[in-house]
């Protein structure tokens, strides 16, 4: 359940712990080849199909919204053409002294394939992501989580948000 609430954090609450193998495979590219351009972005929604119960209260959940605590959800990710995440932390905090924009990961994007890989230093695992559809409003990923129930698809929506 861990991994799952990592990928969803993935989005705005992106994970990076990339070996350099993967690093190297993959080009890093310009804000203008990403999808990201240079907005900050907020997850939106994220939803897990066929449903999985994350929240370990016995029912399968389809929103994972609701493993991102309250006040990480106006959270917001600028993905830096040097490969760095800048999150931004809104207003509602969750530590007294947290800082309000902070370096938070890393990512990669390869055009060709449309694949995006995140890795947030939290500590989790790094998360690859296939780029649905992108606007400069709305981005959209898909990841694959696979549990003892089988392949599950995530779908998480990205919303442009003003800094």
């Amino acid at each position: 359940m861990k991994t799952i609430a990592l990928r969803v954090l993935l989005i705005s609450i992106t994970s990076i712990a990339i070996g350099a193998g993967a690093w190297e495979s993959i080009p890093m590219t310009t804000v203008q080849e990403s999808p990201f351009g240079s907005h900050y972005w907020v997850v939106a929604s994220s939803t897990i199909q066929p449903a999985l119960d994350v929240d370990m209260d016995g029912k399968p959940d389809t929103d994972l919204l609701i493993l991102i605590p309250p006040c990480e959800r106006d959270d917001a990710d600028r993905y830096l053409d040097d490969g760095t995440i800048l999150t931004s932390r809104g207003s509602a905090s969750c530590e007294a002294d947290e800082e309000e924009e902070e370096e938070t990961g890393t990512w990669s994007y390869d055009p060709t394939t449309k694949t995006l890989l995140f890795e947030k230093y939290d500590g989790g695992k790094p998360v690859e992501a296939r780029l649905a559809s992108a606007s400069a409003s709305q981005i959209v990923l898909i990841t694959n989580h696979q549990s003892s129930k089988g392949t599950h698809t995530i779908r998480t929506t990205l919303k442009s948000k003003k800094i």
